[in-house]
């Protein structure tokens, strides 16, 4: 079932990596507090999700101005994850694996079918708005190839502010 504008954000706790800072990221501990913005990327160390996390990184005040907390997520290991936000110059958000149990998070957003193969990476990369309430406000899918315009994304968090 894919999610709609409007639904309940499934929860997660996943762990992850901030500046080799290791910690779990849980979408519950915002709700009350802040939007979430939630990048499910491909894989790690590959040339479009370089350019669309540092892209995120270059415009974190301006998601940190509209109140909102931004994750990557991705199937690759906290360990691998770790070594990518190093080659990307240092991140300041976090990087999680959605490896234990595989892809569950990535699978009840609906960017990680069940029917997938285990250990391959997610198809189509996606960005999710989670509002304070932790709904989603706004979901758009992209395919692999294709960055997310981060402006539309900002435009949404303005939205919600």
């Amino acid at each position: 079932m894919a999610l709609k504008v409007g639904d309940l954000a499934p929860d997660f706790k996943v762990p992850a990596t901030t500046g080799g800072n290791q910690a779990d990221f849980a979408l519950a501990s915002f709700r009350g507090k802040k939007n979430v913005v939630i990048v499910f990327f491909p894989a790690a160390f590959t040339s479009v999700c370089s350019s669309e996390l540092t892209g995120f990184q270059a415009d974190l005040s301006k998601f940190a101005e509209y109140g909102a907390e931004v994750v990557g997520i991705s199937t690759d290991s906290v360990p691998a994850q770790t070594a990518f936000q190093e080659k990307l110059g240092g991140l300041s958000f976090p990087l999680a694996s959605d490896r234990w149990p595989y892809a569950k998070t990535g699978e009840a957003y609906g960017v990680f079918p069940a029917t997938k193969q285990q250990f391959a990476p997610f198809n189509d990369r996606a960005v999710f708005v989670v509002d304070k309430q932790g709904k989603i406000a706004w979901v758009k899918v992209y395919p692999a190839s294709e960055q997310p315009d981060i402006g539309e994304v900002l435009g949404v968090l303005g939205k919600l502010a």
